[in-house]
């Protein structure tokens, strides 16, 4: 009995999140048997259940699915690849601090999706679009939380590396980028939920495919169980992302713990 109540404790969080999410749905799903609302405009649980396994049998929502996928996996690696490399740079030479700070800020300052008409202009519709906005949505953090993160680095490690006839290679792979790591990770944390939002605020607008071009189709035409298939995927796609963001961050900072 003991034994069980301890189990019961550590997963205590899961277990109530879980009543909560299962209680909700049961809510939801009594509403709409009972027509206290509408359903036309809040569907069941049991109806967007039955419209994504027809939507699974005939192959469209898994297609729309990994197109997401995909455009979010190129928007945030060539995030990563950009802004880890911009915050090192600017962290280490002030000239390139004081060159690129002024776009940063402007970058940081504009409403991202003000440039949207411009994107369509130069790249038309469809993928470089939507991967430009998510690129844009997640830079900035990622190269500020760089920046950061390298000016903090100890000084007196730089000096004791300099003395031992380090170069600035050495200092920037052996000092500096292991330090800002925890800096990096909280920007990363920080991209992955903006990269999110930019693909599917890219898709809403100009795609033809992927779960945000969905949402958008379904809503226009007031498919509220269809609508709520794809919101539903966003949700899990972003669950997956967040949680296995987290876990790689106790693994890179596993070191902290010694």
């Amino acid at each position: 009995m003991k034994s069980f109540t301890s189990w019961i404790r550590k997963r205590e969080q899961l277990l109530l999140g879980t009543l909560g999410i299962i209680l909700v749905i049961a809510v939801w799903q009594l509403i709409s048997d009972l027509r206290l609302i509408n359903p036309f405009f809040i569907s069941s649980p049991s109806q967007i259940l039955k419209t994504a396994f027809n939507q699974t049998v005939n192959g469209d929502l898994l297609e729309d699915f990994w197109i997401t996928v995909v455009e979010f996996v190129v928007a945030f690696a060539l995030s990563v690849v950009l802004g880890i490399t911009i915050g090192l740079l600017m962290g280490l030479f002030k000239r390139v601090e004081y060159t690129i700070d002024p776009f940063l800020w402007f970058l940081y300052s504009t409403p991202v999706i003000a440039l949207y008409p411009v994107l369509i202009i130069w790249l038309g519709l469809g993928f470089a679009t939507v991967v430009t906005l998510g690129v844009l949505f997640t830079i900035t953090p990622i190269i500020i939380n760089t920046f950061t993160g390298v000016t903090q680095t100890s000084p007196v490690l730089i000096k004791a590396a300099k003395s031992f006839g380090a170069n600035r290679r050495q200092i920037l792979f052996k000092i500096a980028l292991p330090s800002a790591i925890p800096m990096i990770v909280t920007g990363l944390r920080i991209g992955v939920e903006r990269t999110l939002v930019g693909v599917i605020v890219g898709e809403l607008f100009s795609a033809n495919a992927g779960l945000g071009f969905r949402i958008s189709y379904y809503g226009a035409r007031l498919q509220v169980s269809s609508l709520f298939v794809a919101i539903v995927l966003v949700i899990i796609l972003g669950l997956i992302l967040t949680q296995s963001l987290r876990l790689l961050e106790k693994r890179l900072l596993k070191w902290q713990e010694f």
